[in-house]
């Protein structure tokens, strides 16, 4: 039997969002999580809640990266920010579905977890969210330091 396209991304998309929210290592949890977020959202919102999350995760995804690493000389050790593309559209879900997570983390509007994550994905959605800060923050970083941009070819 075949699938279509359209059927196997959605289902790679539900099983990274359940993959970040996981708690050591419980996928009942993550799903547990996903699915009270999701009625949330559905209550919020009159827009359906598939649209919602791909509108926050394209929103929220950042085209660089900061690598740290760390520097030793002699005695010290100093921590050396090094910015890198992103090169796989993976890879950015996944820095996108972090950033929304630690973002719900950090936010204390609310005593429930899930009830911050979808709070967070409504407003990343409409591009005023905690994770849209730290990647505007982040990319403003990392263009200010271009000198680490000038090795890569375009």
């Amino acid at each position: 039997m075949i699938k279509s396209n359209k059927n196997i991304k959605n289902c790679n998309l539900k099983t990274k969002i359940i993959n970040v929210l996981m708690v050591s290592g419980k996928k009942s949890t993550g799903e547990k999580i996903l699915l009270k977020s999701v009625k949330k959202l559905q209550k919020l919102n009159s827009k359906h809640f598939k649209t919602l999350i791909q509108m926050a995760i394209i929103n929220s995804t950042s085209t660089f990266k900061l690598n740290e690493q760390i520097v030793k000389k002699g005695k010290r050790k100093t921590v050396r920010s090094i910015p890198s593309f992103v090169a796989t559209d993976q890879f950015r879900i996944m820095l996108s579905l972090k950033l929304i997570k630690n973002a719900a983390l950090k936010s204390k509007s609310s005593n429930e977890f899930y009830e911050s994550l979808s709070n967070e994905i409504l407003a990343a959605s409409s591009l005023r969210g905690q994770s849209i800060n730290l990647k505007t923050d982040l990319q403003k970083q990392i263009l200010a330091n271009k000198r680490y941009l000038a090795k890569f070819h375009w």
